[in-house]
């Protein structure tokens, strides 16, 4: 991180010789029993801040303290303002996150309804006929509702999370899923609602959510009928342990696979396995109807466009199997269990196995830190998993704030080594331009469909292709990151079209005024907020020391920052010349390497 000594100084007393010694630096809160004494306070270029000798050795002059904030709030949140950064820099980090654990979740599913029923309104305004409008949510009133939350909602570490967690625990747009909005909407209020809970409930509740019930098709999942070729549907089964709890080989604590006697990789589970666990989610029906008639009240086989996906399922016993299921290690549910026993003991099992501590807290720290955790994080990080301190296994309260904490995301010292950081992945590029220059719209109304941007950029909240999320935990890039033995998540989706569709979207951001996109673009549109940082696009200097605390935390190269300051010194000095040096300034940085990769 660059620490700018912004002043000269010219004679330092120690008052207090007794005074302790750092033998590390001097400054930036090792100050104690020294007296400063300087030439002259500094004064920022065109700023009315100056930051005396005493501010200077004590760090609360310097910048670092913003720009360490604007890359803590790049791990934990979908980006900030200047206000918000500053906020932070003035705030214990550890206070910051419990006071983020008391935040009221930013639910969806009002929004959804609200989306709905202002897109019809406009539709039939315009000429629309009422009976060709949907009659229920769809996946573009879910994606006007995510942003809208997500541009305007104070809990903003909740956000974040759930959004990481979405990621683990897929469900989809790109599925029987595109014409229900209500259950996308639900799933992800679910998620919000679990984020800063315990992870077996969280499993749990992925479990009955009618949601994954459709997109992995354990709704209406019955059990054997070998006379009409009826057999449990196995995709939940091999998803759950797979995706959401264990992984495919058994893992040591620090992330590393476990070998066997020849030096195989050790299998979790196979595919008899996979049978068994099938048996326990079968029975699982609608939870609830939206008809108001007996005739549709909610029931096994019911019709998707009648359930109530607000609800969760629920067990209808007849169509459940009752025989013993052998799952693994030796673990046995004997026959004649109720179903939702069943349900309830394979999750539990699932949850108490060994593997999902460093499992899920690998991936936790791949979205919010860094693609190549070192082995002692990710052991740090699943001893919290297993045991909160306080006896709690998978407290994710607890999870969250050790990865935020951990040295490997804090210490500065890290960022400049080689396997540090992580490809920020087209979404949150997209988040933090929006929340870091500001947005505004004559309504309020901050809606945005994922179409656009997921064709361009190959990334979208709920677009997922498949239930393996946009890219995989282990994927490799080809090149130095695969020779060096790491990994690159992100780089699955960064090629020759969305690496030139992102910098269109960017062009589209900072030239054309063309922020957030909607099927009534015309009604109402959102526009970037430049205003906010036109005050300092006078001087080159100062308008790039600026974006680079909002947007690259003060990493930005002397190379990228002689690029733009030779691009944007030849505008004019007034306001015109002004909004251009701005404009281009943003498109520079948000299109440069030291932008895209979080370090």
């Amino acid at each position: 991180m660059r620490n700018t000594l912004l002043l000269l100084l010219s004679v330092i007393y120690f008052n207090n010789l007794q005074a302790q010694a750092f033998l590390d630096y001097i400054g930036a809160g090792n100050s104690a029993g020294v007296k400063v004494t300087s030439s002259h306070d500094y004064r920022a270029l065109g700023s009315n801040q100056t930051a005396s000798g005493e501010q200077t050795l004590n760090g609360s002059g310097m910048d670092s303290r913003m720009m360490d904030a604007a890359r803590f709030l790049a791990q934990a949140t979908f980006g900030a303002d200047e206000n918000l950064i500053r906020q932070i820099a003035e705030t214990d980090y550890s206070d910051w996150i419990d006071s983020q654990f008391e935040v009221p979740p930013g639910y969806l599913l009002p929004e959804v309804i609200n989306a709905y029923n202002l897109a019809f309104q406009i539709y039939t305004d315009n000429g629309g006929l009422a009976a060709n409008y949907s009659d229920r949510p769809e996946w573009e009133h879910f994606d006007y509702a995510w942003w809208q939350v997500n541009l305007t909602a104070d809990d903003l570490l909740r956000q974040r999370v759930a959004y990481s967690l979405s990621q683990i625990l897929v469900v989809s747009v790109e599925s029987d899923l595109f014409d229900k909005g209500e259950a996308l909407a639900d799933y992800y209020d679910m998620l919000l609602e679990h984020s800063f809970g315990n992870y077996k409930d969280l499993l749990m509740a992925v479990t009955l959510h009618p949601a994954m019930g459709i997109y992995l098709s354990h709704l209406n999942n019955s059990k054997a009928i070998p006379e009409r070729n009826i057999h449990p549907d196995e995709n939940y089964a091999r998803e759950i342990m797979q995706l959401f709890s264990i992984g495919l080989f058994e893992l040591n604590q620090d992330g590393s696979r476990k070998k066997d006697s020849n030096g195989a990789y050790i299998p979790t589970y196979s595919n008899s396995d996979i049978k068994e666990f099938a048996k326990v989610f079968t029975g699982l029906g609608a939870g609830g109807s939206i008809s108001k008639t007996d005739l549709n009240k909610a029931d096994f086989n019911m019709d998707f466009n009648l359930i109530d996906f607000t609800v969760p399922m629920k067990m209808y016993e007849d169509y459940h199997e009752t025989a013993e299921k052998l799952l693994l290690n030796g673990f046995t549910i004997p026959a004649g269990h109720p179903g939702m026993t069943d349900v309830e003991q394979a999750v539990d099992h699932l949850f108490n196995h060994p593997n999902v501590a460093p499992f899920i807290s690998r991936q936790l720290i791949q979205r919010l830190v860094k693609s190549n955790p070192t082995p002692a994080y990710i052991s740090r990080i699943a001893s919290v998993f297993s045991d909160n301190g306080n006896g709690i296994r998978g407290d994710l309260k607890s999870v969250i704030k050790a990865i935020l904490l951990d040295p490997e995301a804090r210490n500065c010292d890290w960022i400049n080594h080689p396997d540090q950081g992580r490809l920020r992945e087209p979404i949150t590029r997209y988040t933090q331009f929006a929340k870091s220059v500001g947005f505004e719209n004559q309504l309020d109304l901050f809606w945005n469909n994922g179409s656009a941007f997921m064709e361009s950029a190959g990334q979208h909240p709920f677009h997922s292709y498949t239930v393996f999320n946009f890219y995989l935990p282990d994927f490799q890039p080809n090149g130095p990151i695969a020779q060096n033995n790491l990994v690159g998540p992100e780089y699955q989706i960064h090629n020759t079209k969305t690496s030139v569709g992102y910098v269109n979207a960017v062009n589209n951001w900072a030239f054309n005024d063309e922020l957030l996109y909607t099927f009534e673009a015309n009604t109402f549109p959102t526009r970037p907020a430049f205003k906010n940082l036109l005050p300092f696009a006078r001087d080159p200097d100062e308008l790039i020391n600026k974006l680079d605390i909002l947007l690259t935390h003060g990493q930005m190269s002397d190379d990228t920052r002689d690029i733009i300051k030779n691009a944007i010194k030849g505008f004019s000095q007034n306001s015109i010349g002004d909004l251009q040096r701005l404009k281009l300034a943003l498109y520079l940085i948000m299109i440069s390497p030291d932008y895209c990769v979080l370090k």
